[in-house]
């Protein structure tokens, strides 16, 4: 089925739209904005909330240095013989699998050997926090976490660091750093899985946790990045390595796959009360922080607006567990390409005439986007990246609106046209601006002309229709040119005549000069004429368009004879005054003309044309208007319907 010459516009405009809709998207894609990325984050919380199980996590408990503990053993930081005893409790006493700190201890203290001696056991790891501001003055402790790294000029390097005092450092507990990433409005959905000062890498503390649980043959911590930094590999033992997807800027997100009440909290003092009646901790992972506001540790996430700094650690051991990391999938994935794909295609053929119709495809393409990017978020663990695919809908939508707006601008522009030669431009402009027509009218001051071919009727004697519409036709090509020449304005065509106006309301201004080509001169003597002397350039645009009109009929006489229709003249009457100026008729039919008695008088005068042998004639009133050398007195003259005699004047041209 062969497609029409419309359709095939139409679908080749669509793909023009498309091609500038996915120019836009790919140079989205290589040069994010703020603007966007603000997009994205809103909806991986959204999706975030979505995703959260009703369950709790057994595996994993927090013990909360909150404000109980606090109010028990004081202000922090607690004594090394107070921390010392807690992981004791906790390694000793409940046999913990794991115990993760997120506490550093930057200086040297009294009881630091204790607490060392608690420290060294295989299933501990404690914390650093590093700080990757451009430059930094904190450099405390000594940074450590013994990662080998290959590519490390794909790694974040720390600028300063807040680490542990080296007297603690023992060598079986680990070190992994605790630093999140904080998103431009203040939350954490990020962590650098590993991250680097100059001296050394260190994995994040969940990480690093995880990989005490993996047990690797030779507790030798190696990783190294792959796919251009994209991914990276970490050694696990037995050649097998773990693969995290990272984001653009190597960072890790957090899934958050468990609600703030799904953890086991269990308060700090808690523990160390030997009366206290506790939990199974036997063979669970315990991570120690701190949700007291005087200590700061607190940060704003996905799930609430101020959390322990603990719980995203939490998050993402778990994750880690469960193998469920999310992975942000790029725009060159098979994925992300069959959505723009749909896009562009449901585009392109999306049914065409109805604007409402039109209207929805943006509205359900979006919503068909949103709900399938959740599925591979939430049954696929995979981030496409939201804000291109909308943002290609959107572009093509807007797109598609200013084009079709330019084609209806065009289109309008030769509506106006076109409607220019039926109607005066004032109602032209009306409908443009969405006004109504309806029978009104208003006062004005115009000079009418009526204009008739004389002999039309006996020329036309044994012509077929056809030639009697080309002669008419000719005729009025002729006579209208000059009629618009003149700045008049045509009020209607009848049989073998037409009628003219002039100073109509849309020539409230004065007309444009015609001083080359007026046959006929206006009065200079604003004195004697009043408020009438403003309508004189219209008048003499009227009579010299009478006049070109003469002239012009008289050079078709070789057309005429040509034709058979003999030598033509035409009568032209005019005459000026007030008339009632607008729109007439009923509901059925409008028309713009004008009615009053200086109007019928016009058609008297061009009926005296015929009796006086005068091919033009003029009222009084617009001969007062012209240069008394312009016009000559014909006589006084009684006409039907006019008590008075009317006075006629021709051109004296």
């Amino acid at each position: 089925m062969s497609l029409s010459a419309t359709t095939l516009t139409a679908l080749r405009t669509r793909g023009v739209v498309a091609l500038l809709g996915i120019a836009i998207m790919w140079a989205y894609i290589a040069w994010p904005t703020a603007q966007y990325d603000s997009l994205e984050r809103s909806f991986y919380d959204t999706l975030v909330k979505l995703s959260l199980p009703p369950a709790h996590e057994s595996r994993l408990v927090i013990v909360d240095i909150d404000e109980r503990s606090l109010d028990g053993f004081g202000s922090w930081p607690w004594s090394r013989a107070t921390m010392a005893n807690l992981v004791n409790e906790l390694t000793v006493r409940h046999k913990v699998a794991l115990l993760g700190l997120d506490i550093v201890f930057p200086q040297s203290k009294s009881g630091d050997d204790e607490l060392r001696k608690a420290l060294d056991r295989s299933n501990v790891v404690m914390s650093q926090a590093l700080d990757f501001s451009s430059q930094s003055a904190n450099r405390v402790g000594r940074p450590s976490g013994g990662v080998q790294l290959i590519d490390r000029e794909f790694a974040p390097i720390a600028s300063g660091f807040i680490a542990n005092d080296p007297g603690l450092l023992t060598p079986h507990a680990g070190v992994g750093h605790i630093n999140p990433i904080v998103d431009e409005d203040g939350h954490v959905r990020r962590l650098y899985p590993v991250a680097c000062t100059d001296t050394s890498c260190a994995y994040t503390l969940a990480l690093r946790l995880y990989l005490e649980l993996a047990a690797t043959d030779d507790k030798l911590l190696r990783a190294a990045y792959a796919k251009r930094g994209k991914h990276l590999l970490v050694d696990i033992g037995h050649n097998e390595s773990l693969d995290l997807p990272l984001d653009n800027q190597r960072a890790l997100l957090v899934p958050y796959r468990v609600s703030s009440d799904g953890f086991l909290v269990i308060s700090a003092i808690d523990v160390m009360d030997a009366d206290a009646v506790l939990p199974e901790l036997e063979n669970t992972i315990v991570l120690v922080g701190s949700s007291a506001l005087g200590i700061g540790d607190r940060v704003a996430t996905p799930l609430n607006k101020l959390s322990p700094g603990v719980e995203v650690h939490a998050q993402l051991l778990v994750a880690l567990l469960d193998g469920r990391l999310i992975r942000p999938v790029s725009a060159n994935s098979v994925s992300f390409l069959l959505l723009a794909a749909v896009v562009v295609i449901s585009w392109i053929f999306w049914p065409r005439g109805n604007r409402y119709v039109a209207l929805l495809w943006p509205l359900l393409i979006v919503i068909f986007l949103i709900m399938v990017l959740s599925w591979f978020f939430l049954h696929e663990d995979q981030l496409l990246p939201l804000s291109s695919l909308p943002l290609l809908v959107i572009v093509i939508a807007i797109s598609s609106l200013l084009i079709e707006n330019f084609s209806l601008d065009g289109r309008m522009r030769n509506v106006t046209s076109h409607l220019g030669q039926f109607l005066p431009s004032v109602l032209v402009g009306r409908l443009l601006k969405g006004g109504n027509l309806a029978p009104e009218t208003a006062s004005y001051t115009m000079t009418v002309m009526i204009a008739d071919i004389r002999g039309f009727t006996a020329a036309s004697e044994g012509k077929s229709p056809e030639q009697i519409a080309e002669f008419a036709q000719k005729c009025f090509e002729v006579l209208s040119a000059e009629v618009g020449r003149y700045q008049g304005t045509i009020e209607r065509y009848s049989g073998d005549g037409l009628v003219a106006m002039w100073g109509e309301p849309s020539a409230d201004a004065a007309p444009k000069s015609l001083a080359g080509i007026l046959k006929v001169q206006p009065v200079n003597d604003a004195a004697s004429l009043g408020p009438d002397f403003a309508h004189a350039p219209h008048a003499a645009n009227a009579v010299s368009a009478a006049i070109a009109m003469q002239q012009a009929i008289e050079s078709m006489s070789d057309w005429f004879t040509e034709k058979h229709y003999g030598p033509r003249q035409i009568s032209i009457g005019l005459n000026t005054g007030p008339m009632a100026v607008g729109v007439f008729g009923g509901q059925t039919h409008l028309t713009w003309s004008a009615q009053g008695q200086a109007f019928n008088i016009t058609s008297r005068i061009e009926t005296l044309t015929r009796e006086l042998d005068e091919n033009i004639l003029m009222g009084e009133a617009t001969a007062k208007l012209l240069m008394a050398d312009s016009v000559r007195r014909v006589g006084s003259y009684a006409v039907k319907g006019v008590t008075e005699l009317v006075v006629v004047y021709a051109p004296t041209v």
